[in-house]
């Protein structure tokens, strides 16, 4: 009797979600989800917060000078958001809804576009429920700026390929500007994007557009940035600061990153450094943090291929959640980290099965046009977190991407059955191909599991 209520239920499902009406309720159930905690959170700061973002829009807002350590996209947005509504750390957080809202239209749309409507509605929904998609809803914070720009950016260059226009191609040179400004080492994808365009269109002019429209965007920033310091900043400052933070004699061989989930026990010798350095001009440090990264790196290639290698693996890894908007107030004892540890079990259910089946879709995608696209977007946003230092929190904005290729594969299963295992199915070698990027996938899990469970004792 149950087996036969779910297959009648099934259908009920699909059906609903095939609706281009769906988006809209799945959007509006998103927002709910999210203003429930925001409204527990109010206007304070939580621990594990940062921010630098809202207090630089402050500066912008109150028209100071100052040396860009933070990327400016984000203060920009609250800048705009304060300009409107206010000052006050609550609009700041209200403000970030609307990039939850972006986000979840971008997604859909990607997904939409490279698979179907009924994949669209289903990846949006993934999203509206996934836990750390609800905590940084309300963060002021680059996290979902970041993923709106990507997503987009990939939907953008999918369509701009497909069907080759100025606007698209000028639309896609606003995402990859935003996204550089939003995060500096995306600017990557400012260069590779354009170049990847050409190849796929042949066509200088929209390859051009998307290339000059990201640039003048980065531009105006780059001239502020200069009236306000008198020198050039390359976005911000912090980008040297981060290439040495991963890459130097103290830097552990794992965990590289020291603000992660799990803290460095950084030796004083090395505290001492940073702290002596901080009574130096920016200028000066960004010139001593890049060279002292570069001749370590030439003394001990062999240990920065090893942290690159374990940064990647991080870098997969799930991010440790924090119960603290649901903890506010609530003084019980271990309550905020029996909270943090169950919210952490939940959004495993959501980051395993994306990922692994994304990979099982990846070696069966046998003559999809868009995978390059969305795998190169992935992978060439993640590399300098590879170079510098890496944490499970920093794929935030590639999980997505990944997801757009999970719905894929259950669209196509549950359309052509088997069929859409073919490649796998036929091919000994790509089966065990596949077999073998899951069981890694899965040890980097168990690895991460077990060096926090080990750091904790």
């Amino acid at each position: 009797m149950i087996s036969e209520g779910r297959l009648r239920i099934l259908p009920v499902v699909l059906r609903r979600l095939d609706s281009h009406r769906a988006i809209y309720a799945i959007v509006g159930f998103g927002l709910i989800l999210r203003i429930v905690p925001l409204a527990m959170v109010g206007g304070g700061f939580l621990e594990h917060e940062n921010p630098s973002y809202y207090e630089m829009a402050l500066q912008l807002l109150r028209g100071e000078r100052f040396s860009p350590y933070w990327p400016p996209g984000v203060p920009y947005y609250l800048l705009l958001a304060h300009k409107i509504f206010g000052d006050g750390l609550l609009v700041a957080r209200a403000s970030m809804l609307l990039a939850y809202v972006g986000f979840s239209f971008a997604l859909y749309a990607l997904a939409k576009e490279v698979s179907s409507r009924r994949a669209g509605n289903l990846a949006s929904l993934l999203f509206a429920l996934y836990p750390t998609y609800v905590r940084y809803a309300f963060n002021p914070s680059t996290e979902y700026p970041t993923a709106a720009c990507l997503v987009a950016a990939v939907y953008l260059a999918i369509r701009s390929i497909r069907k080759p226009s100025y606007p698209l191609s000028a639309a896609l040179g606003l995402a990859l500007g935003s996204l550089a400004l939003i995060r500096a080492s995306s600017l990557l994808l400012v260069v590779v994007a354009p170049l990847y365009l050409y190849l796929r269109t042949r066509r200088w002019g929209i390859s051009l557009t998307s290339l000059v429209v990201s640039l003048v965007l980065i531009s105006a920033w780059l001239w502020k940035a200069y009236n306000m310091t008198g020198r050039f900043v390359m976005v911000n400052d912090a980008n040297t600061q981060n290439f040495f933070l991963g890459n130097n004699y103290f830097t552990p061989l794992y965990n590289t990153c020291p603000d992660g989930p799990v803290k460095w026990d950084a030796p004083a010798e090395f505290t001492r450094v940073i702290e002596k350095l901080r009574d130096d001009p920016p200028e000066v440090q960004n010139r001593i943090y890049r060279a002292s990264a570069v001749r370590y790196i030439l003394s001990r290639p062999d240990l920065f291929l090893l942290r690159t290698f374990n940064r990647f693996r991080m870098y997969f890894s799930f991010p440790i959640a924090q119960g603290e908007p649901l903890t506010k107030g609530v003084h019980l004892e271990n309550m905020h980290a029996w909270v943090g540890v169950a919210i952490t079990v939940f959004q495993l259910c959501f980051y395993w099965p994306i990922m692994l089946l994304a990979i099982i879709f990846l070696f069966n995608s046998k003559g999809a046009d868009y995978v390059p696209s969305i795998g190169g977007a992935a992978i060439l946003y993640a590399v300098p977190y590879w170079i510098t230092f890496s944490q499970p929190r920093f794929n935030f904005p590639v999980v997505p991407l990944f997801a757009v290729l999970a719905v894929a594969l259950l669209d196509s299963l549950e359309n052509s059955g088997h069929d859409a295992l073919g490649p796998v199915l036929q091919s000994p070698r790509r089966r065990h191909a596949m077999f073998f990027s899951l069981a890694f996938f899965t040890y980097t899990q168990m690895e991460w599991i077990l060096f926090v469970l080990s750091s904790k004792v």
